[in-house]
């Protein structure tokens, strides 16, 4: 992907999830089950990465050093846009870094600070996004499916797109 592509690819993406802080996180368990737990976004990456802070010791990290394959979903308030995030995740333990986006707020989960020796950085690198937007009016949505049921056709699901990065 060109990097001005790549940029603009962010850019919309940074659009879908503008104003929804908490995704669900998706890893292969050691027993190859899927595991989904919610997690607090730290940021988007210009680099087409989404960043967040865990720990060393959680099972997540487990889970992605075993198979760094991992789904991010994030679901609007409103309920009028999905999207799915398909990577491969990776954790680190960067002092510097964990410095550099710390939060005061945070010491809830990370009781010794940004030096806590459990602190990592999840990083997933996004290869696919799916995204769907959908009417944000219910008056809206639920005439679509009136019609539907009426013309006996499939009720539309919203505008659906796909964004690919790197090599996906």
């Amino acid at each position: 992907m060109v990097q001005s592509d790549q940029d603009r690819a962010v850019a919309e993406l940074r659009r879908l999830i503008d104003g929804i802080p908490v995704a669900m996180v998706t890893t292969v368990a050691t027993d190859d089950a899927l595991h989904a737990r919610p997690m607090l976004l730290e940021r988007v990456e210009r680099d087409a990465s989404l960043v967040f802070l865990t720990h060393l010791s959680s099972q997540k990290t487990t889970d992605v050093h075993r198979d760094p394959r991992v789904n991010v979903t994030f679901i609007s308030d409103k309920g009028d846009r999905y999207v799915s995030v398909s990577g491969r995740a990776s954790v680190t333990h960067d002092v510097a870094r964990m410095h550099e986006m710390w939060n005061p707020t945070y010491r809830a989960w990370f009781p010794k600070g940004a030096d806590d020796p459990d602190s990592a950085i999840f990083t997933v690198t996004i290869d696919r996004v799916d995204y769907w937007d959908v009417p944000s009016s219910r008056l809206v949505r639920l005439w679509g499916v009136v019609r539907a049921v009426a013309t006996g056709q499939v009720a539309e699901a919203g505008e659906h797109d796909t964004i690919v990065f790197g090599s996906g």
